[in-house]
């Protein structure tokens, strides 16, 4: 390679040929501020292309000697140290060859920067990207990763109309293309789909009745419901009865005659329907069940199994409580509503005994959720069930009843506000009068007892007793069901036994009940054990004055020692 001799250049700084002895065979002269660069990335050499009469060539270029590549001006720097080759050109004239050296860098230089920042990205989004007419679609700008949504300029492409704004409302349907303008950065274009939106004309509304006919007595009654599209809207409708507003959707009266019934939602207004109230005569009869439930469907008999050798012989409270909380999910689901995640719903699919699994799950779960070496109470295991309460259990003695082994609660999550609204909660259960905690109140389940309502701790006697009772039950079946606590003994000194209490009967004449209809999980002594609907008849006991139960049934007689009253769903009117 040929060696280079250089020469200071006063004036201009720069290392040239020998200007005094110009080569002739090379037509233009190249020139270097110097010779020698630190491999850095920073330190940068300059080159000069003049002609042979001192006259700088702009329009000159430089070139690697090597491969003849141009470079993009008249400067090097490299970070990478050896002998690079450059030579001018300009047109067909070329210089000589210049070598300049980068050598290595040895630390006490400065560091070559980090490579060239990428070019930061503009980014536009919208949603949604498809809206209805007079709806409106939101854009979101992002400068590298940066939120400038209001600070970027939005155009509308067709006409490159600015927006005021990040957001887009059209009156017409059609797509609309958009982009984004930041500093220098303009973003990919976006497209919006704007619809018409079809209004379909609201469906009618239907209302419908449990039965057109009932008895006027104040006890019978029919129940609405009505319909929009086959979704239940009750909730959301009135409902007339000729031309006054019904509270609620359950009509019960005492006068004869024709009702004229019809509901309104809105501005639609459904079908009418004629409800006829039949006179009583003083020798009728009406018997009355809890919603959903007739003599042969809609009620439920839980079991015990094997006769104890599982564990469930004291166990006749969590076996009612499983009836009756069936009975309560068979109802919220008949409303409509689907019930919570968790919920214990359905046939017993959990075997505890070579007989196979209990009649309903719920009992299951108490089985394995409760401590079941001692007796418990209705009034307690539902609302454990529901709300993770014990409405006054927490008081109890120590081994003195049955109690949770967990949180319960199953219905927590959506009990205070999707269902104890609807829930008629006027109960009340008075452990001890005036101290907090032990006056409960608002319940929707309680215990009406026997001594202080209807029994000996009351000025009550003979038919008087049956008569507070019977007033009991019909307004208990106002509102839902109830279990049933009764004693074997009529002195009530045995041990008592849970039920559940489905349906009675009553005299319109006297309004005293005469028939009541129960399911007991000792009501067979042998398996299998299969649901069985008891029908009993009500007195009132000579000796006693209690309230008698007989029939063909296990026992042959019971006497009633307390009613525990349950609010069914939508009672609340």
């Amino acid at each position: 390679m040929k060696r280079l001799f250089f020469a200071l250049v006063a004036m201009l700084g720069f290392v040239a040929c020998d200007t005094k002895e110009p080569v002739v065979e090379y037509e233009l002269n190249l020139l270097v501020d110097k010779a020698e660069i630190i491999a850095n990335g920073e330190d940068v050499v300059t080159f000069i292309v003049e002609d042979w009469d001192g006259n700088v060539l702009e329009d000159a270029t430089i070139h690697f000697a090597d491969t003849h590549e141009a470079l993009a001006g008249k400067t090097f720097k490299t970070k990478y140290p050896g002998e690079y080759e450059f030579y001018a050109k300009r047109g067909t004239q070329k210089s000589e060859v210049w070598q300049v050296y980068a050598k290595e860098n040895n630390g006490d230089e400065p560091v070559p920067p980090g490579p060239d920042p990428l070019e930061k990205e503009l980014k536009l989004t919208v949603e949604p990207s498809t809206i209805y007419v007079d709806e409106t679609a939101t854009f979101t700008v992002e400068y590298d990763g940066n939120d400038v949504s209001l600070e970027a300029t939005i155009y509308l492409a067709d006409g490159d109309v600015a927006l005021d704004g990040n957001t887009f409302t059209a009156t017409t349907e059609g797509v609309y293309t958009f982009y984004a303008k930041y500093e220098d950065a303009t973003s990919d274009s976006v497209n919006v789909n704007v619809r018409m939106q079809i209004v379909e004309e609201e469906k009618p509304i239907e209302i419908e009745a449990t039965t057109l006919t009932i008895k006027a007595n104040g006890v019978d009654y029919t129940k609405f419901t009505v319909t929009q599209d086959g979704a239940n809207i009750t909730d959301q409708s009135t409902i007339y009865v000729n031309g006054g507003v019904l509270n609620g959707s359950r009509f019960v009266t005492t006068t004869p005659g024709k009702y004229s019934v019809y509901a309104v939602k809105g501005e639609q207004k459904s079908n009418e329907l004629t409800i006829t109230a039949e006179e009583v005569t003083s020798t009728g009869k009406t018997i009355v069940f809890a919603e959903g439930v007739t003599l042969t469907s809609g009620w439920y008999d839980v079991n015990k199994k094997g006769a104890g050798d599982n564990g469930d012989i004291n166990m006749c409270w969590a076996a009612a409580s499983a009836n009756m909380i069936q009975w309560f999910q068979d109802r919220y689901k008949a409303a409509g509503k689907t019930l919570p995640a968790g919920a214990v719903d359905g046939p017993g699919v959990t075997t505890y005994t070579n007989y196979g699994p209990y009649e309903l799950e719920l009992m299951s779960m108490y089985h394995s959720e409760w401590d079941n070496s001692r007796g418990g109470h209705m009034q307690e295991a539902i609302p454990w069930y529901f709300e993770g309460k014990l409405n006054g259990g927490e008081f109890a003695s120590p081994g003195s009843q049955a109690v949770p082994k967990t949180a319960g609660g199953y219905w927590k999550s959506i009990w205070d506000s999707e269902v104890y609204p609807y829930v008629y909660h006027e109960y009340e259960n008075v452990i001890v009068p005036g101290v907090e905690g032990l006056d409960l109140k608002n319940l929707y389940i309680t215990i009406f007892n026997n001594y202080y309502l209807w029994g000996n701790g009351t000025s009550y006697q003979g038919t008087e007793r049956l008569a507070e009772f019977s007033k009991l039950v019909v307004e208990i079946f106002r509102h839902g069901m109830a279990g049933l606590t009764v004693n074997l003994g009529a002195n009530l000194t045995a041990v008592s036994h849970a039920a559940t209490l489905w349906g009675y009967e009553i005299d319109n004449a006297t309004g005293l009940i005469t028939r009541l209809w129960i399911t007991d999980s000792d009501d067979l002594m042998s398996e299998p054990k299969t649901p069985m609907l008891n029908e009993y008849n009500v007195s009132v006991d000579d000796g006693k004055s209690n309230i008698k139960l007989s029939g063909n049934t296990r026992y042959g007689a019971c006497y009633v020692v307390s009613l525990h009253p349950f609010a069914g769903y939508g009672s609340a009117e």
